[in-house]
């Protein structure tokens, strides 16, 4: 009797996970061997859309019934050392027939016939959604309200859940455990419960802006998000007492089940100021997770990404971190052929052209970039802006140049359009401060890096220079020293003003010197390379005042 095509798939993923099992990979472990066959069998039987974290816990690894995922992290655990042991297993057979894939947000496994995947080497380039898209349809959705999102090297999915409100514990009782309390209009309760919603609904907002990010929708659990595609899962509870608003907010990643951040959000005389709290707690929410590139889930992403050549554009923007920590030459040659590598494969990428923009500026006070072209920066500047007009960083992008350019007033404007779109709130800070707005701008940097030690020395340069505005070069000097990269001019002059200043002129010649091997121009016309830092004009003559007595002009 002739067998059908259906029986044979059967009979080859059958022998395959029979060569999977056995192979050194495995290493004989007894519960990924398990997991693995248990999730085979439900597969091939038909019950694979069935499949849920609770049906694991009881059936695999032998919970009690009630299972909770919160506090038991076992599923996601041992799903993702599967997912890695797989993984691992065909990138040392990559003639396999057929493949065992466990896609990242799914417990049903696929499986593939045919020809080995595409070499991951090669860059992709996936469509980018709009920010009015929908989640792509996922096959076999676990739940019925939404689709999943498939994994995509675009850029992370991340899901936000209803943040909750928790009522005080009640003092009198001494309570343990948060109290409900009945909710009349106007009542506590209810304004705790509207601060829930809101903050759950701007941090919806404020995170579909951001580059590169794809939010799921409407996830009502941990497991549900992860089924449906999340690998970062956000929560958050809301507490509010007469005068006083605590939020704290989660950070998960479902692929290590693993709690990755969490902190909390104190606020005080809030009763007339609660929709002005909120949106000040949700920004700050969505500059620590979600702005490129130093959020924390980026964070993550770039650690481990980084090991090996970029697969898409976001890898290439991963990238501007460690370079910005550096200014090292090699890594400025090295992320210059990736950008002009995917801008060729996508021309239209609106991030990425911000950010070659922003990467030209700045090489352009490097010695190895002090030739580049700035219109060119400033036509993808403006390039990204009108294919994002949203996007918070082209505009601060475009301020830079335009700063550059010497028109202060049109980069003071994009700066003010990028601090009303959000985006990554130091770099708006750092622009203010440069083009005039010293007190605003500096005060945004100061309240960012009281928020994170993950910031480029270089945003010193502002705080430099604001400091030789108030007189104060011992200050300075202090923060001129604190801009670490030395390929960076920006260290070198900040020194070289402060330490002639003070009087202790061998030294500020010795800056100078350093300042003209990385910019020769400096030595001829240094106003013309003073005009380029900013559009304070007595700070720019004081500067200059400054570079002579060390000895340049």
């Amino acid at each position: 009797m002739k067998r059908s095509p259906q029986t044979d798939q059967r009979a080859a993923v059958a022998a395959e996970l029979e060569r999977v099992v056995a192979s050194p990979v495995f290493g004989g472990s007894a519960r990924q061997i398990r997991l693995l066959r248990f999730l085979v069998g439900e597969a091939l039987a038909g019950r694979g859309a069935e499949l849920r974290a609770s049906l694991l816990a009881t059936r695999v690894f032998e919970r009690p019934e009630g299972f909770d995922s919160v506090e038991d992290s076992i599923v996601r655990v041992e799903m993702s050392k599967l997912r890695r042991a797989l993984e691992r297993y065909y990138a040392a057979s990559p003639a396999a027939t057929v493949r065992i894939e466990l896609p990242r947000g799914r417990y049903a496994p696929i499986f593939v016939t045919g020809p080995a995947a595409a070499d991951p080497a090669q860059p992709s380039v996936a469509p980018r959604p709009s920010m009015d898209s929908q989640p792509a349809e996922g096959p076999g959705p676990t739940s019925p309200r939404a689709g999943s999102i498939p994994d995509s090297a675009g850029g992370p999915v991340v899901a936000i859940l209803a943040f909750t409100s928790i009522a005080a514990a009640s003092t009198a009782s001494n309570a343990a455990a948060p109290q409900s309390e009945p909710l009349e209009l106007g009542s506590t309760g209810t304004r705790r419960c509207t601060v829930a919603r809101g903050l759950t609904d701007r941090l919806g907002d404020l995170f579909v802006r951001a580059p590169r990010v794809r939010v799921l929708s409407r996830a009502a659990t941990l497991d549900e998000a992860e089924a449906r595609g999340a690998r970062y899962v956000v929560e958050g509870c809301v507490r509010l007492v007469p005068g006083a608003l605590r939020v704290a907010v989660k950070l998960h990643d479902t692929t290590r089940g693993i709690q990755v951040w969490g902190r909390t959000f104190d606020r005080v005389d809030v009763e007339d100021r609660l929709f002005a709290v909120e949106d000040e707690i949700a920004r700050e929410i969505t500059t620590l997770l979600v702005t490129l590139p130093l959020g924390v889930v980026h964070a993550i992403e770039s650690e481990e990404r980084s090991v090996h050549a970029p697969r898409s554009a976001y890898d290439v923007l991963l990238r501007f971190p460690r370079w910005l920590a550096t200014f090292d030459p090699d890594l400025q040659a090295e992320l210059a052929d990736h950008c002009a590598r995917f801008l060729h494969l996508d021309p239209d990428d609106g991030a990425l052209l911000a950010y070659s923009a922003f990467f030209q500026v700045l090489s352009s006070w490097t010695a190895a970039g002090r030739d580049y072209d700035l219109r060119l920066a400033e036509g993808r500047a403006r390039r990204a802006v009108a294919l994002e007009p949203k996007l918070a960083n082209a505009h601060q992008v475009l301020a830079f140049v335009l700063l550059e350019a010497g028109d202060g007033v049109g980069a003071l404007a994009e700066a003010e359009i990028a601090l009303r779109l959000g985006g990554p709130l130091m770099l708006t800070g750092f622009l203010l401060a440069l083009v005039g707005e010293w007190e605003r701008g500096t005060a945004i940097l100061r309240k960012h890096q009281g928020w994170t030690k993950r910031y480029p020395g270089a945003v010193h340069h502002a705080l430099a220079l604001d400091a030789c505005r108030r007189g104060d070069y011992a200050a300075a000097l202090v923060e001129a020293e604190a801009i670490a990269p030395l390929h960076l001019a920006w260290g070198a002059l900040d020194r070289a003003v402060a330490l002639a200043r003070l009087g202790r002129l061998a030294a500020a010649r010795a800056a100078a010197r350093e300042l003209a091997a990385i910019l020769p121009q400096v030595a001829r016309d240094p106003r013309a390379v003073v005009r380029r830092m900013t559009a304070d004009q007595a700070l720019a003559c004081d500067l200059v005042e400054a570079l002579a007595l060390a000895g340049l002009g």
